[in-house]
């Protein structure tokens, strides 16, 4: 019965996430970002629900986290670093 919800409790966190980092203009949504969503929602959560189980979910949740770490983020300047070469 829990499985019924974690997958989208999952994806909804996932998707909240990458949301956030948009508006925040931290991540490049582009062709490299559409190729992890789809390796994540249409390869991986259908294998996940397959092996079912407390192992499925713990594989899926893993599987999101690496995802999310796997989007194009953009290079920000630190604000500590400019600082230093600022007063150097």
């Amino acid at each position: 019965m829990e499985e019924l919800a974690f997958y989208p409790g999952v994806a909804l966190m996932y998707f909240f996430g990458v949301m956030k980092a948009t508006q925040d203009d931290l991540v490049e949504l582009d062709d490299r970002a559409s190729k992890n969503v789809f390796c994540l929602f249409v390869l991986a959560q259908p294998l996940c629900l397959v092996l079912g189980g407390y192992t499925g979910m713990a594989t899926y949740l893993l599987t999101a986290l690496v995802s999310y770490n796997f989007l194009p983020w953009r290079n920000l300047p630190v604000k500590g670093k400019e600082l230093k070469k600022k007063t150097k």
